[in-house]
């Protein structure tokens, strides 16, 4: 028995003997002096409900902190779907073909010459070392016979109907130098042309330093054209007919004193619009 209430004293807890105290006095009304023992011992181990929120409370208010509240942002709008691109043709000077073409510019590049691709036929006949023309082959097969890092074909005569296209295998650095000692040779100055014009009251200062440009003009090879006009008739009036022939002589007095010749008889009308076309003479 000893053993038994020694093995059942541990399962007894402060709760238990509390109620068995009630009990027990609930029993015997007359043991008042126990009623407030367990009582006591009630406020004592078992703390009121009160008291235990209040505790609780204040532990929960420690433990939580306050954040603010998050305001919720618009998803942003779904990028629409890309279309498919599909490769593009290259273009059409980038691609490699044969035989003619349809350019707007004749196949000329900026300096004026058809070579390789561009040349617009189907067969040509190409010139030897010797000056002798080779076989007709077909265009393709006449730009592998030679290295195109290093050399060109140009074409000399264009195919007619009668004979393929004559072309000239040429190096490109020969080619190069050409163009340049082309681009670098004088103009021939007989195809310029400066026109001067004057008034037919223009008094003989203003003349003099005309004719002074005038010479200049001469000089650098240029064709010269002496417009003479009334500019503004309100202005000025014409002068008499003896002045306006006295201008006119004198201006090619002075041009025979430069050196130069009148290229055409003079054209138009005194007092009108009269025209003299003069340029330096070629004769020493």
């Amino acid at each position: 028995m000893l053993q038994a209430r020694s093995r059942l004293r541990p399962t007894f807890s402060i709760i238990d003997t509390c109620s068995i105290l009630q009990v027990m006095a609930a029993a015997a009304p007359h043991a008042r002096s126990l009623v407030r023992t367990t009582q006591r011992l009630r406020q004592i181990f078992i703390p009121s409900a009160d008291s235990q929120g209040i505790r609780f409370a204040g532990q929960q208010t420690r433990c939580y902190r306050f954040q603010p509240v998050r305001q919720h942002q618009p998803l942003a709008p779904r990028a629409e779907p890309q279309p498919i691109r599909r490769p593009q043709p290259r273009p059409a000077n980038l691609q490699r073909t044969y035989g003619p073409q349809k350019d707007a510019k004749d196949g000329k590049d900026h300096n004026g010459l058809i070579k390789d691709e561009a040349i617009p036929a189907r067969r040509v006949r190409i010139v030897n070392e010797d000056g002798s023309l080779g076989d007709p082959i077909p265009l393709g097969a006449a730009l592998h016979t030679f290295d195109r890092y290093v050399n060109v074909l140009l074409q000399v005569a264009p195919e007619t109907a009668e004979r393929p296209a004559i072309c000239k295998i040429t190096s490109k650095g020969q080619l190069q130098q050409k163009l340049q000692a082309k681009s670098k040779a004088p103009k021939d100055p007989s195809h310029s042309l400066k026109q001067v014009e004057l008034n037919w009251g223009i008094d003989g200062h203003d003349l003099a330093h005309r004719m002074k440009m005038v010479e200049s003009y001469f000089e650098k090879g240029k064709k010269v054209e002496f417009i003479l006009l009334q500019k503004d008739k309100r202005k000025k009036k014409l002068p008499a007919p003896e002045k306006a022939r006295e201008l006119v002589k004198s201006i090619k007095e002075q041009i025979a004193e430069m050196g130069a010749v009148e290229t055409k008889k003079m054209e138009g009308t005194l007092l009108g619009r009269l025209t003299i076309y003069a340029e330096k003479s070629k004769q020493p």
